[in-house]
Parts: structure tokens; C-alpha cells; sequence
């Protein structure tokens, strides 16, 4: 691999992944004390899954 292939790869666009960051004090609202960053997350995913399908669902 000479210079030229190199400097090639490193000028590509990567794709950027998305990152959502929420402070601790906005999430505690919605959580007990006792809840741990892990359950956290995956009550916030299956909230997000279940208003995902709903949203899929033709209308009544």
C-alpha cells in the first residue's frame, strides 16, 4: 500500500453512529431510585418497541 491508498482510506466519510446522551436528572423523573442504568435502558427500549409497533399499526 503505497501513500497515496492510504491517505484515500483515511479521507473517507465513515458513517457516524448515532449517540443520544440524557442527563441523569431528566431520567430519574421517570424511574424509582432502586432502578439501575442497565434496567433503565432496557425499559426505555422496550417503551420505544412497543411505541414503534403501535405506530406500524394500520388505524381502527
Amino acid at each position: 500500500m503505497n501513500s497515496d491508498v492510504a491517505l484515500s482510506i483515511m479521507q473517507e466519510q465513515k458513517p457516524e453512529k448515532i449517540r443520544i446522551t440524557l442527563k441523569e436528572d431528566r431520567l430519574m423523573k421517570y424511574f424509582p431510585k432502586t432502578f439501575s442504568p442497565k434496567q433503565m435502558e432496557e425499559t426505555i427500549e422496550k417503551l420505544l418497541a412497543n411505541w414503534a409497533r403501535k405506530r406500524n399499526e394500520p388505524e381502527r
